[in-house]
Parts: C-alpha cells; structure tokens; sequence
C-alpha cells in the first residue's frame, strides 16, 4: 500500500533525529525559539494578547504548559494555540519568503506546549521544533503553487491543517523520548 504525501511527511518528522539536522539548521532554529517568544512577549501587553491567554485560562483543563508572558500554566492545546496568537499576532514573526509561511508560530509555541506538557526531554523538543519547521515549509511550498484558492492562501492553510499534525507529532516525539 503506498502511504499519502501527509503520512510520509508525518512519518519523515516522526523519525527524524536531531544528529540527522545539519547543524545551521539548529542553530537558525534556536534564533527562531528567541524570536517567536520575543514576539509573543510584545504581544502579550496589548488588548488581543490578554483576550487570548484570557480566553486559553477560561477554557480549563490540566495545568500543563505555560502562557507566554504569564505565571500560569493551562492545558497545552490551550497554550499553544494562545502562544501562537501572540506570536503572530504583531506579525514581525517569522516569514519564509520561498513557502509564504509564519513556521515559527505554529511550530516553536506547539513543540514548546507539548513537550512542557509531557515532560519531553529539551532534545526531543527541539527535534519536534525542527520536524515541524520542515514541515510547514514543505507545506508552504506546495501551497505556494495555488495560493489563496477560495479565500484561503497558504498561510491560514498552513496554521488551521497542521496544528493537530503539529501536536501529534510533538507528542510522538515526547514519548519516544520517555521511553527510551
């Protein structure tokens, strides 16, 4: 059976090891984790900042993972989506020119959610960060091709269909990290 293009790209990241990401690579990806939260801190004073952990506070769940900005801990798919607001919210996050995209936002505040919330090691974290980079620029390359197809361009695409791959990955990485 040949598996789709989303399931070889979920199992590309799933796989992926930090050893086996050239080293520029990191390293621009640790100026993106300092970028993204510094945009989620200046975002975090303004009006939209406070709805946003406000609303993410309001919707409860376990005490998982941390709001930007914030003393307090809320479930991860709560702090990530909030977090995320915050990051682009300014919009002086990320921009991958060639893929149209904001990774960033989407996969520093996702991996940093998931892998608070499941107690993954930093290393897997960062790879999860990393595999979701990548992926979100495969994906915004391939969107790139046919953008904005009814009302919807590659960025919004990007944001609203990978979350949920976003999250599931980082949690596969967590726990391959804990069990081993």
């Amino acid at each position: 059976m040949t598996l789709s293009a989303a399931r070889r790209l979920a199992r590309f990241v799933v796989d992926l090891e930090l050893k086996d990401v050239p080293a520029p690579t990191v390293e621009k990806a640790g100026l993106l984790v300092l970028d993204t939260l510094g945009c989620c801190l200046a975002a975090a004073r303004y009006d939209f900042g406070r709805a946003a952990r406000a609303t993410a506070e309001r919707l409860g769940g376990p005490p998982e993972s941390a709001l930007v900005g914030s003393r307090v801990r809320v479930a991860a798919a709560n702090a990530a989506l909030a977090n995320a607001t915050l990051a682009h919210g300014l919009d002086f996050d990320d921009t991958r020119e060639d893929a149209i995209v904001h990774t960033g936002s989407v996969a520093v505040t996702t991996s940093l959610a998931v892998g608070e919330a499941t107690g993954a090691s930093g290393r897997a974290t960062r790879t999860s960060r990393d595999g979701l980079e990548i992926l979100g620029v495969q994906a915004g390359r391939k969107a790139r091709r046919a953008p904005f197809r009814d009302g919807w361009g590659a960025p919004a695409s990007w944001r609203c269909r990978t979350r949920r791959a976003a999250v599931r990955l980082a949690v596969a990485h967590s726990r391959r990290s804990t069990a081993g």
